[in-house]
């Protein structure tokens, strides 16, 4: 048999990137470890923030706190096109925000490394202002930076459930 033709049989593929790919996952798996605390902390940190973002204007310091500077924020509002937002003009709406009145929430935090976390938030809420009853919901990028987390990227979609 040629040795062209060794190679090109499937058993011998496997078994010559079988090594490769067994190195790669345990690479790239050890430099995706965190440990269970990490992960808690994680958790713990956004379902904090998200209890403070709820009370509206009363917690603005908090809130600024937990954005990174340079933040990619988006908002699309009611079918409207998305909009992008700044630190700085999020910092000037943050006395205006409102508290909302909580009727269903749905939500996920994974930590994707031990310097990299993703939260996704949806919820049910009533805005006595206006009477009307809204879905907001909101995927979040979050990086460990200096000790503390920070959102990177904030994205948000608002939609009316009923009138």
């Amino acid at each position: 048999m040629k040795p062209d033709r060794l190679i090109k049989s499937t058993p011998l593929k496997y078994i010559l990137l079988a090594p490769l790919l067994i190195a790669l996952h345990f690479c790239c798996k050890a430099q995706n470890q965190f440990t269970d605390t990490q992960q808690k902390e994680f958790e713990e940190t956004v379902r904090t923030f998200k209890t403070k973002y709820v009370t509206g204007n009363d917690n603005c310091e908090y809130i600024i706190n937990f954005i990174d500077k340079n933040v990619k924020m988006s908002e699309a509002r009611f079918s409207e096109p998305a909009k992008n937002f700044t630190y700085q003009q999020l910092k000037q709406f943050c006395p205006h925000l409102p508290k909302k009145l909580i009727i269903e929430t749905i939500t996920e935090q994974r930590l994707l490394s031990p310097q990299l976390g993703y939260d996704f938030v949806s919820q049910l809420y009533l805005r006595k202002s206006l009477g009307d009853t809204v879905r907001e919901t909101t995927s979040r990028i979050w990086e460990h930076k200096d000790g503390i987390w920070k959102i990177i990227q904030l994205n948000t979609l608002l939609s009316k459930v009923c009138d």
